[in-house]
């Protein structure tokens, strides 16, 4: 038995099966279908982007803590389960961000803990690894949701699946601006201006980080 499951750890080490146990053809056989990421994959046991403070203690009870962190300019409440963090946004007391950690989260598929790049890319669809601050990952964006982003984190060694977050907050400073600037109401402003006269400046209420707020 113990030579049994060495076997199939290897095995999936290198992509030969599934995290399942399931058999998986090579790479580049003919008979391996693309994946692809579906809305499902941007929520948590039924937490979502989006979701309200309220539907996230709902949904996984009350957390062990929370703390106040800021990622690229935007204030954050962060809750902190065993092995989950919400992050949940000051200024509007949404959820806006999922970290899942340790060895117990089971997405889609099947995937989970120490889940092959191989089988990630069979469940999400082809993709590069992409690095940030050091640490390799599978980046993929929700379709008409260009800002909201699944996070694979990956093994270093193995290319195996870590950990994961799903996020609607800024990548980079670059993205934090765009943001910014797609989020601007400019019906809002105009429906002002009418009632105060003109003229009249448009600003942000705040910026995100970089540089741009100036008229």
């Amino acid at each position: 038995m113990r030579k049994a499951a060495a076997g199939l750890a290897f095995l999936a080490c290198f992509g030969i099966i599934s995290p399942e146990g399931t058999w998986c053809p090579f790479v580049g056989s003919s008979i391996v279908e693309a994946g692809a990421v579906q809305d499902e994959d941007f929520s948590y046991q039924g937490l979502k982007l989006g979701d309200s403070e309220e539907r996230m203690r709902e949904i996984l009870g009350e957390p062990l803590f929370d703390k106040p962190q800021t990622i690229l300019g935007v204030s954050l409440k962060v809750c902190e389960y065993q092995d989950v963090k919400v992050g949940v946004a000051k200024s509007t007391g949404k959820v806006v961000d999922i970290a899942l950690s340790g060895e117990k989260y089971t997405l889609r598929r099947g995937v989970r803990y120490g889940a092959t790049s191989y089988w990630l890319q069979k469940v999400y669809g082809p993709n590069e690894r992409q690095w940030q601050g050091g640490v390799p990952y599978l980046i993929y964006t929700r379709s008409n949701h260009s800002h909201e982003h699944l996070l694979l984190v990956l093994d270093s060694d193995q290319w195996c699946l870590d950990s994961v977050r799903i996020t609607a907050l800024p990548l980079t400073e670059d993205e934090a601006d765009m943001m910014v600037i797609e989020g601007a109401d400019v019906e809002e402003g105009l429906e002002a201006a009418e009632k105060i006269g003109y003229p009249i400046i448009l600003r942000p209420a705040y910026t995100l980080g970089g540089t741009g707020g100036g008229f």
